[in-house]
């Protein structure tokens, strides 16, 4: 009974480990058939599908090919040694990389998209064709050595599908990037790949820890400031327009897993659009957060300019949620001196101020806005503040958020100055708590007062996507957080209200609307070479 209790809390921790790739050391019974045979039966299909007068007979020949490609590519991945010296004992070789054939010896891990259980069964995007889906995974740098700029943590995820080309007298393995080539040629016919495209960024979920412990990431903000930035889910190409994304309060760049999945599947989407997603702990107040996204944009934006032209990069589109609607909407917005004005009264040369509380303040308040996007969407965005966050229950959540000491300082030096000028009387420095992410987004908050007597810039297009949650009452409506008094705003190009609560993102409706929004953007740039309704359909089934 003792060795019982010791047991179970050590394989309860054993359990607790960094998730990791699965690893096939021991050929699946299903696959050890005979590899010659195997061989044989995947010729035979290959030049039946190679054979213009056998169309009729395609269908069929694919799915033993397919199966007979499957076998083979776990032989292939299993087992000691390297890719190479396995596929020659197969009577195989690797194919050189280019531009659409992945380079193993920058891949940590290959495994076939059914070996990694996918969770979002209802939204499954996957196409049939030729060939063998697959996960491809390069982990980040080793602890201790600095990751590649904007490289995320973990790892990045590529849809490959793997085929064996007997195109050549030895068989060759091909392993497809498949957000590139969309085909492959089998003899003089072109034959559409397969294609899994929910597995890869599901794994990249389940590998990175960004959506981990969020409920700290709101109440302990400093331990989480270290992974505060903004990461390329693909390395950066200067050939397509950066697709930002920001996500709110108690939340992370997962919120748009949804929307990642449901975009995928588009060519369209995947030859003009790359991903960038920012990251930061949500517990600091929205001005804040707002200033760090401003500068970590600069600087991806002076990364991008070193690697090619800037064409694309001022085309960005920022699809922002929640509070991260008002990083995005503060960052890109020109505030003269309402902001400032907002939280005082004395010229900023003549405040009597700490000199690292004054920076604060002119980088926070009194600043150069972004100018590279082009077009902005706002998801239940609290563009006047939440009621909830002047609740009773609410309030004593935000006295319980511990904010970063080096950041305590200045805010609290900068909130007593404010208070005391605006309030026109001296404070007690005890009834003063420097602003947290939940107060500050009290709709008599000043940074409120200041942001709405600041016009959104006519350089660039907005959009609102709006939650209703089920009530149907606009303008009385709300996503049960956010009221549509305060995610409404003028000047937006489009309003779309869907039928959900403050998970926008999640709404297929709300996928929807980000891609017509973004094919609008194509079309308006002149870059849309599609039907206005985008390519043709792709399948999207269940496994």
């Amino acid at each position: 009974m003792r060795l019982l209790l010791f047991l179970c809390p050590l394989v309860f921790f054993c359990q607790c480990g960094a998730p990791q790739p699965p690893v096939c050391r021991n050929l699946p019974f299903a696959s050890r058939a005979p590899a010659p045979t195997v061989i044989q039966n995947a010729r035979q299909c290959w030049n039946i599908l190679a054979d213009p007068n056998k169309k009729s007979e395609w269908p069929d020949a694919e799915t033993a090919y397919n199966e007979s490609v499957r076998i083979l590519f776990d032989k292939l991945r299993c087992g000691p040694g390297d890719w190479t010296s396995r596929a020659q004992m197969i009577n195989t070789v690797i194919s050189a990389p280019n531009n659409s054939n992945a380079n193993l010896a920058k891949i940590d891990s290959l495994f076939p998209s059914t070996a990694y259980k996918v969770s979002n069964k209802d939204r499954y995007r996957i196409e049939p064709g030729l060939g063998i889906p697959a996960v491809a995974w390069t982990a980040t740098s080793p602890v201790g050595i600095s990751r590649p700029p904007f490289f995320p943590p973990n790892g990045q995820p590529r849809n490959i599908t793997v085929i064996l080309d007997f195109n050549t007298p030895i068989p060759q393995w091909h392993f497809n990037k498949r957000w590139v080539a969309d085909d492959h040629q089998v003899g003089k016919i072109t034959h559409h790949l397969a294609a899994d495209w929910t597995a890869p960024i599901e794994f990249f979920w389940h590998m990175c820890d960004l959506d981990n412990l969020r409920i700290q990431n709101v109440l302990i903000p400093e331990r989480y400031s270290k992974e505060t930035g903004l990461y390329f889910l693909q390395p950066y190409d200067p050939g397509k327009i950066p697709l930002v994304m920001v996500h709110g309060l108690v939340s992370s760049p997962d919120a748009y897993r949804h929307i990642i999945n449901d975009l995928s599947p588009e060519p369209w989407f995947r030859e003009k659009y790359q991903v960038w997603f920012y990251n930061y702990p949500t517990g600091t107040p929205w001005l804040y957060n707002a200033m760090r996204f401003r500068q970590i944009m600069g600087e991806a934006g002076n990364f991008a300019r070193s690697k090619g032209p800037d064409d694309n990069l001022k085309k960005m589109v920022i699809l922002s949620h929640s509070m991260g609607g008002l990083l995005t909407r503060t960052a890109i917005s020109d505030p003269k001196t309402k902001l400032y004005n907002a939280h005082f009264k004395t010229p900023i040369d003549k405040l009597d101020v700490k000199p690292e509380t004054k920076l604060l303040i002119k980088e926070g308040l009194l600043y150069k806005p972004l100018t590279d996007p082009k077009r902005v969407v706002f998801m239940a965005v609290p563009h006047r503040g939440s009621p909830m966050a002047s609740f009773r229950g609410t309030a004593l959540i935000s006295n319980l958020i511990r904010l970063p000491k080096t950041l305590t300082v200045g805010l609290l030096d900068a909130s007593i100055h404010s208070a005391r000028e605006i309030l026109e009387v001296d404070v007690p420095l005890d009834q003063i708590r420097p602003p947290t992410s939940i107060s500050s987004l009290s709709p008599k908050s000043r940074g409120f007062i200041g942001l709405n007597q600041i016009a959104l810039p006519k350089t660039m297009t907005f959009h609102s996507i709006i939650g209703d949650k089920g009530q149907g009452d606009t303008p009385e409506s709300s996503d049960g957080v956010v009221p549509y008094w305060s995610s409404h705003i003028e000047s937006v190009s489009s309003e779309k209200i869907v039928s959900c609560n403050h998970g926008v993102p999640d709404n297929p409706e709300a996928s929807e609307e980000v891609k017509r929004i973004l094919l609008l953007h194509l079309k308006q740039e002149k870059l849309l070479n599609y039907p206005e309704n985008g390519p043709k359909k792709v399948a999207r089934a269940a496994r």
